[in-house]
């Protein structure tokens, strides 16, 4: 009894340390003087009309600021705190899915500290993007997966089907899902149960699917060549500081002693695997595959985001078991990046990248003043960032914003979705916002004043020009 309270009691002081962890994440955000992203201003415009799919992405990211901006304002805060709100649900997620597994409370509370103090999590927290959404759903998946597995309950397949096509509808790196079901099928010794249950899960997931399918199909595939042409397969292959880049980087999306840790286990594999076949099968093959991709092309760090959660599982179950001082150490080396992170959006540096997210507010407002005083028929962007930004900054003049088109295939959703061409602005009074002077090389004769707006960061300047 009394060690059954002593544990209770352990319990709930790491309950409370994950509240901490939410706690400081929620007022670092909060204080932060920082401005949205040029990427995270985009995510916002989609969130302004409802559709299946966008140019770049899947249209999970902006249906999730859609639901908090109709609640809650559009201020920065409420822009990125589904970011922060999508990685405290994930780990609570593994921490049902440790409990899946039939470890105690305290291994699975260790999860859940364990993934929120990832590295990359701590930057995550502060950025609205795909990846933390994927990443809930990811991890919301292989829960109901698991519980499909032991119970083979129809509701638990469906529910794990839905999950899976919301992976989808966040990013597409969700095929993953069903690269690594193979794995598994390979690995587990119940492999009939498995492929019953994955193709049921296929059929549902295509039908749930379907509506975005379609919107791929009928704005011509644009979301998919879009994809393709971040693989970089045209440009120069085979790159080995590609590969040393990527592979490097994965000792920081989680923490150096994660990722070590998970490599070690292969040193033994036959009882690695023994002890985690779903785990392994659900990362393993999604690390070599970028991995790959790295060597051939290029690849970014968070490309393999979802393999973490296999990871940590594993790297803080080995830890819980074995190495109890290195999940304190693990600990303590990630408050102390989320601390420093806090401290640098709290009081940003005069610095990259930091600088870079400052000035725009202000440009906006000038912008606005200048638009009063002309009376311009467009304002025209030749720069998808600064075009999103001031799509956030400055609602009241959007229908007026336009980007300048070549007539070409569009190489952004906001040239596919409001361009405009230089013949168009014949005759116009328009403000041109330019990052580049021979956007308006053939307009020279035309313009009547050019200005350079000097921002916080240098690489963010941008000119100003008006003709009639």
């Amino acid at each position: 009894m009394l060690i059954k309270s002593y544990s209770l009691i352990k319990n709930n002081y790491l309950w409370l340390f994950v509240f901490f962890i939410f706690l400081i994440r929620i007022i670092s955000l909060a204080i932060s003087p920082l401005e949205p992203q040029g990427d995270e201003t985009q995510y916002w415009y989609w969130s302004t009309y409802f559709d299946w799919g966008y140019y770049s992405k899947p249209p999970l990211v902006a249906w999730v600021i859609a639901l908090f901006s109709s609640l809650f304002g559009n201020s920065v805060f409420i822009l990125k705190f589904p970011s922060l709100l999508a990685h405290i649900l994930t780990s609570i997620v593994l921490f049902n899915l440790s409990r899946a597994f039939n470890r105690n409370k305290e291994e699975s509370i260790w999860l859940a500290i364990s993934y929120l103090l990832f590295f990359a999590v701590s930057l995550s927290s502060n950025i609205i993007s795909t990846d933390p959404f994927l990443l809930l759903c990811w991890s919301l998946s292989l829960y109901f997966l698991k519980l499909s597995l032991h119970d083979n309950s129809i509701k638990h397949i469906v529910f794990t089907s839905i999950f899976v096509a919301l992976g989808f509808y966040a990013k597409y790196a969700m095929i993953y899902f069903f690269v690594c079901s193979i794995f598994l099928i390979i690995l587990s010794e119940n492999k009939k149960k498995i492929i019953k249950n994955t193709s049921i899960i296929a059929i549902f997931v295509s039908l749930f699917i379907s509506p975005h399918i379609y919107w791929v199909y009928s704005s011509n595939w644009v979301t998919l060549i879009h994809t393709g042409n971040n693989l970089n397969w045209s440009a120069a292959l085979f790159n080995f500081e590609q590969l040393f880049n990527f592979t490097m980087s994965q000792f920081f999306i989680a923490t150096p002693i994660i990722f070590f840790l998970y490599l070690k286990g292969f040193m033994k594999f036959k009882n690695f695997y023994q002890s985690y076949a779903f785990e392994i099968s659900y990362s393993f093959p999604i690390i070599i595959l970028i991995t790959i991709q790295s060597f051939i092309s290029r690849a970014n760090a968070n490309w393999s985001s979802v393999a973490f959660i296999g990871i940590v599982m594993i790297a803080s179950s080995m830890m819980y078991q074995k190495y109890k001082k290195l999940l304190y150490i693990n600990a303590i080396l990630g408050v102390m990046i989320l601390f420093l992170i806090s401290y640098l959006i709290i009081s940003p540096p005069n610095i990259s990248p930091f600088n870079k997210l400052q000035g725009m507010k202000s440009a906006s407002t000038e912008i606005k003043f200048l638009d009063d005083s002309l009376m311009s028929n467009y304002i025209v962007f030749d720069d998808r960032m600064n075009i999103a930004k001031f799509l956030y900054h400055l609602p009241s003049k959007q229908d007026k914003m336009r980007y300048l088109s070549n007539g070409n295939h569009p190489g952004n959703h906001f040239e596919m979705l409001m361009p405009i061409t230089i013949d168009q602005l014949q005759n116009k009074k328009v403000i041109i916002i330019h990052r580049y002077e021979e956007s308006v090389e053939s307009l020279k004769n035309n313009i009547l004043v050019k200005q350079l707006y000097e921002m916080p960061n240098s690489k963010n300047n941008f000119f100003i020009s008006y003709f009639e």
